[in-house]
């Protein structure tokens, strides 16, 4: 089975991958892409492969991209995973953290590590990867990547754990077609609750339906429909209840006049799981 990832070898998305594929104990081979819409979208074409995409990060948020197409393709979630996330600032062997003066990386490990920079003082620019940032390094410049991804290109960090934020995460989703899913299971469920027409209290509405059945949500996220401003959808995620409590909540939702579309039942896939 493939498994399809945002690459080059070396990303987050591939660290994620790695942390799947060794929970799982099957043979998965790694496929990488060059954007998340294709990672998604190869599943049109290969039904009985995974991907596996990053939906949230702990501090840039949803990542809206994953979010917009998880409904409009047919996929289903069949997996979470928790990956920390933590950056090293890669060299050549022979420079010193005093010779750099310009550093390279994606907008999210720019952003996500400024207090670093700017304590330095150094200029940077941004690439379409964090391991497309090791093509520039040189004497003066250096690559901001995952700690332990530059090593695989030959390089070292001369610094580690350069993030702003010390408990940084980002969660990622294992996507399924689904046509070739027959069973849903696992503690976690999401849901895309879409109001048939706006009205006041619409989220209180959604929340106080979970509420009356204590059932804890994990992640909720509001999308525009992009049929006009005010008009969005919900993901929400919860602790998975039994079915019969989940028919019942999604049935006076439908009541209620929201259309709610399951994403799937699943467990996660981390080192605290």
């Amino acid at each position: 089975m493939y498994l399809y990832y945002l690459g080059p070898q070396g990303t987050f998305s591939y660290l994620a991958a790695q942390q799947y594929c060794n929970d799982k104990h099957e043979h998965i081979v790694l496929s990488p892409k060059n954007q998340l819409h294709e990672v998604m979208t190869a599943l049109i074409d290969d039904t009985d492969g995974q991907a596996i995409v990053p939906i949230e990060n702990a501090i840039e948020g949803t990542i809206n991209i994953v979010a917009d197409t998880l409904v409009e393709q047919p996929f289903t979630v069949v997996g979470e995973v928790f990956l920390d996330v933590t950056f090293g600032l890669y060299v050549k062997s022979s420079q010193s953290l005093a010779s750099i003066k310009k550093v390279y990386s994606i907008g999210p490990a720019i952003s996500q590590t400024q207090k670093f920079i700017q304590r330095h003082q150094l200029a940077y620019a941004y690439t379409h990867s964090t391991i497309s940032a090791l093509d520039y390094i040189n004497d003066t410049t250096a690559a901001i990547a995952p700690l332990g991804s530059g090593e695989m290109y030959g390089f070292t960090p001369i610094a580690t754990h350069i993030e702003d934020y010390p408990h940084n995460q980002t969660r990622f989703l294992v996507l399924q077609h689904a046509d070739t899913v027959k069973h849903h299971s696992g503690r976690s469920c999401l849901l895309v609750i879409t109001p048939q027409q706006d009205k006041p209290g619409l989220l209180a509405s959604i929340l106080n339906t979970f509420a009356l059945f204590n059932v804890n949500l994990s992640w909720i996220e509001s999308r525009p429909l992009k049929t006009q401003l005010g008009m969005y959808r919900f993901f929400v995620q919860a602790v998975c209840p039994d079915q019969q409590v989940l028919d019942k909540i999604r049935t006076i939702l439908e009541t209620l006049d929201f259309n709610v579309q399951s994403l799937g039942r699943f467990n996660s896939h981390s080192p605290d799981e």
